[in-house]
């Protein structure tokens, strides 16, 4: 069973994402352009001793905390997902989807949060991902 968070813990831990996207520091390679999030987390995870490693950590440590909170972020995510699970027949398929749409949606995730550009976008997402905290805390009042 997950842990639910308070309101409060919520939205810390989403202020501290937020901190830790907006302030990733690229300097330490010098004339690499990552095409998208993607391909950066892919050299982080296949690079040994690569630069990035300790703000790579940090980042997935906030998104585990956050995980259960996080919202789909289009309708195109979200389709994908529902087809792919009406397909699934056994524990195993069940297993390798959550994991292939983790990854997904948690990079989602992140890129949202890069390209909001004002708090009262901040502010909508974080009601977004309360509402869904909201549910499974209510879920779990009744198991």
């Amino acid at each position: 069973m997950s842990n639910i968070l308070s309101r409060e813990e919520l939205f810390f831990e989403l202020d501290n994402l937020r901190d830790l996207i907006q302030n990733f520091d690229y300097s330490e390679l010098e004339n690499v352009t990552f095409l998208n999030l993607e391909s950066l987390f892919t050299y982080i995870a296949e690079v040994e001793d690569n630069p990035f490693q300790r703000q790579y950590e940090a980042l997935e440590a906030a998104l585990d905390k956050l995980e259960p909170f996080i919202p789909f972020t289009s309708r195109e995510r979200a389709r994908e997902f529902l087809i792919k699970m009406n397909q699934v027949e056994t524990n195993e398929e069940i297993e390798w989807l959550k994991e292939e749409f983790s990854n997904k949606v948690r990079n989602d995730f992140v890129n949202m949060i890069r390209l909001i550009d004002s708090e009262e976008e901040w502010l909508h997402l974080k009601e977004i991902c309360e509402i869904l905290r909201q549910s499974k805390e209510y879920y779990h009042t009744l198991i």
